[in-house]
């Protein structure tokens, strides 16, 4: 098939799958409840722990950033810089966030999931504390420059250590998915981060003058200290590591590192579009984000609003975010997920004017807009999750995921720059820059989404047989012979095969914690 063959026939399948049937809408019927309460109350509290341990990476991530966002004046009078120059600081963080991502991924893919969550922690503990001791201006951008690196990490390492073991089941037509709505909870975890740091800032910063923004750095660092013991506690991602063990006995023999960068090389050579198909829909999104975010308060500057007003305004527009998130992350598992976000495209389109120009009712416009966004950009993680999940890609699922992310959000990194530009040109003139910024931007996402990819049989990062090469796999069944879990002695009979050893949903995690309880007594 020649080229342009490919290219019509992918858009005709583009095109022909994004409205939901009647046939799809049974079958995200079939497979995801609709009441989610029962398949939650199933889950171990191993996945429940490990769910809130990636969540709360997230938040502790937003948080840590808007700990600069939030006290910009109170660092530009330390330093005697001017508000820009402060901000220079959020963008050098940004600048580094892709290499955080591809170092801790490969780490968190070869090695451990348990033990770069500790890492990072550790590493955000250690950043946020020092940067409250910086004494010159130039100490307080190496640090946020190293913190980038540290953001870069979070958001794949929370979210696969969140979602990961959620469905681990060999069965991918489970009826108990709730992975989709629990990814939307998940990417929820950034709005909560800035609302516990406007918390703090509003009762913690603003009312112990003597320590002004330090405290907030103080606050934010010793979040991580019960995390880092929580996780240190816990046993490796069961998922994790009966992949590790079906991968390792694809070939026993050579270095492990060769042998995992020739795999990624492998599965980057097989599934590149797809990857360069995340990154350009990254790229768009995170363009909405900041787009909406970013210099939304020196617009209600522009109104005259005092500071009060405009902290009520954003804490309602973030819990906007909230509740569009899980609400389209829940729809979007009988909808599909490109069928949610152009909804919410949709939605947000119809909010820009009021958003951008009316300067009543504000907190409601703020909160729809905010709403919108979130209604298809809570899918994120799940749709990477989706495009990550073919073949052997499932292996590398931490960097793939986690590059793509980053490299979105660097190339959005000058979306408030580009907006302050515009309006300076046009008197200051915020209202009409960013709502016509922001409707081009939704329209570029509504053809990258239209003409788009969808993975809705995704089962998961559970590898399979057929995800590795036959040749190799010989001993690498899942009736696999008996070989314990390197972490915690998950085990398996070499005469029962996988299925009928373990329940479904819980197989993994149920059999860690066992192994658990029986080696502590």
């Amino acid at each position: 098939m020649n080229i342009s063959s490919k290219i019509k026939n992918h858009v005709k399948t583009s095109l022909t799958t994004i409205i939901p049937t009647k046939e799809t809408i049974n079958k995200g019927l079939a497979r995801y409840p609709i009441n989610p309460f029962p398949a939650l109350s199933k889950l171990s509290l191993l996945q429940w722990q490990l769910f809130f341990l990636g969540l709360w990476m997230w938040i502790l991530d937003s948080a840590s950033f808007f700990s600069v966002s939030l006290t910009t004046s109170y660092l530009a009078e330390k330093f005697d810089k001017s508000i820009v120059e402060i901000n220079d600081g959020i963008m050098y963080s940004l600048f580094t966030r892709v290499a955080g991502a591809v170092i801790f991924g490969i780490y968190n893919d070869m090695f451990s999931r348990k033990w770069t969550y500790v890492v990072i922690c550790s590493l955000l503990c250690a950043i946020q504390l020092g940067t409250s001791f910086v004494q010159t201006f130039n100490q307080f951008l190496a640090c946020r420059c190293v913190f980038g690196l540290i953001l870069g990490a979070s958001f794949s390492v929370g979210n696969i250590t969140a979602v990961e073991n959620i469905n681990a089941s060999k069965n991918k037509n489970s009826k108990n998915d709730i992975a989709g709505l629990l990814s939307g909870v998940f990417q929820a975890g950034y709005p909560m981060g800035y609302l516990i740091a406007q918390g703090a800032t509003r009762g913690l910063v603003e009312s112990h003058p003597s320590q002004s923004w330090r405290i907030l750095f103080w606050f934010t660092s010793a979040l991580c200290v019960p995390f880092i013991v929580w996780r240190s506690i816990l046993p490796e991602s069961p998922v994790f590591s009966e992949n590790q063990k079906l991968l390792l006995n694809q070939n026993n023999t050579g270095s492990k590192t060769k042998k995992f960068f020739l795999d990624f090389q492998k599965a980057f050579q097989n599934y590149w579009d797809k990857i360069l198909y995340q990154c350009v829909l990254m790229g768009a999104f995170c363009y909405t984000s900041h787009g909406s975010q970013d210099l939304f308060p020196t617009l209600l500057k522009s109104y005259g609003f005092s500071a009060s007003k405009k902290s009520t305004i954003n804490c309602v527009a973030n819990v906007g975010c909230i509740i569009g998130g899980i609400i389209g992350a829940h729809a979007a598992n009988y909808l599909g997920i490109r069928f949610i976000i152009l909804c919410g495209i949709v939605i947000g389109c119809g909010v820009i004017y009021p958003w951008g120009y009316v300067e009543q009712y504000k907190i409601c416009s703020a909160f729809w807009l905010q709403f919108a966004v979130q209604f298809g950009f809570a899918n994120v993680p799940k749709y990477l999750h989706e495009l990550s999940s073919y073949g052997e890609m499932k292996a590398f699922a931490t960097i793939i995921i986690g590059f793509s992310y980053q490299i979105g959000t660097l190339v959005s990194a000058p979306a408030s720059t580009i907006q302050s530009k515009i309006a300076a040109e046009n008197n200051n003139n915020y209202s009409a820059t960013m709502s016509v910024f922001l409707a081009i931007v939704f329209v570029i996402l509504f053809v990258i989404v239209l003409f788009g990819i969808e993975n809705r049989d995704s089962d998961g990062f559970v590898l399979r047989e057929g995800d590795v090469d036959e040749e190799d796999t010989t001993d690498a069944q899942y009736s696999m012979n008996s070989s314990v879990d390197e972490e915690k002695g998950l085990q398996l009979d070499k005469n029962t095969s996988f299925e009928s050893q373990v329940k479904p949903e819980t197989q993994y995690v149920e059999q860690a914690q066992e192994r658990e309880s029986s080696s502590s007594l």
